[in-house]
């Protein structure tokens, strides 16, 4: 075997509050409405890790911190002169290392998520939608593309980039790769806080309409889906719900059909 598994002597604490609320907003003959809500916050911590610093999680893990972190650059903007990023030194010895440097702690645990369910019936009608939501960070879409400069597709934005001395870009100088200042500080952006940014977003998850065919022997229902139809978000990227790269996002799905019971 290449890898061995193993427990790890450490003791990490999980804790959270889940709330759930049903109501029966209209009841009647031919009218009937309900809503389910429910909302979860859901929060881990490291407790312990010996010789956590001699370990290979030293980068990864922080006691007293959630286990889903990120130590980072801190990304303090493109240096006006120069057109590249720049980052904090934080030891202040004029070099940017991992070890010495990635001091800042990004958590992209979801602060808290949750979904609101409606089911409204008149008759042989029903009508069902979900919206789920969440509060969180997560990578932004700067870091799904090239570097500006090399041969690749970009996003819209990346032409607001450095030109020339005094200018406040957002994206830093442009370069094909033999600016080496300008390629180190590129891949640096991506291990850095500037690469992370609110992803908080509210989704219509699902919706279906359906009816019921009124017969004699059976029944049989007729109905309408969709997933993921719309989304309300900030979020600068490909899907706020979505953190992997080179993997499709949650796909918009129609669905229609026959419902037969015998």
């Amino acid at each position: 075997f290449t890898v061995v598994q193993a427990n790890l002597d450490a003791l990490f604490q999980n804790n959270g509050m889940e709330f759930t609320l049903r109501s029966l907003n209209m009841g009647g003959k031919n009218l009937n409405w309900s809503t389910n809500f429910n909302i979860t916050f859901s929060h881990t911590k490291l407790l312990e890790f010996p010789n956590l610093a001699g370990s290979t999680y030293a980068n990864t893990l922080v006691i007293g911190e959630p286990l889903n972190i990120k130590k980072v650059y801190h990304y303090v903007g493109i240096n006006q002169q120069s057109g590249t990023y720049d980052f904090k030194d934080v030891n202040e010895d004029g070099m940017l290392t991992a070890v010495e440097d990635k001091k800042t702690i990004s958590d992209l645990t979801p602060d808290f998520f949750g979904g609101v369910q409606n089911t409204l019936k008149y008759k042989r009608w029903q009508l069902d939608f979900l919206f789920q939501f969440a509060k969180q960070k997560n990578y932004n879409g700067s870091s799904y593309f090239v570097m500006p400069g090399t041969e690749g597709n970009q996003m819209a934005e990346a032409k607001n980039s450095w030109q020339k001395t005094g200018d406040n870009a957002t994206y830093q100088i442009y370069t094909s790769g033999t600016n080496s200042s300008a390629s180190a500080a590129y891949f640096r952006y991506f291990e850095s806080d500037g690469a992370i940014s609110d992803a908080s977003y509210i989704r219509l998850k699902n919706i279906s309409i359906s009816y019921d065919i009124p017969l004699q022997d059976l029944k049989c229902r007729l109905f309408l889906e969709g997933q993921n139809l719309l989304t309300f978000t900030k979020y600068n990227g490909a899907d706020p719900e979505f953190t992997s790269l080179g993997y499709l996002p949650p796909l918009k799905v129609f669905s229609a059909g026959l419902q037969f019971n015998f």
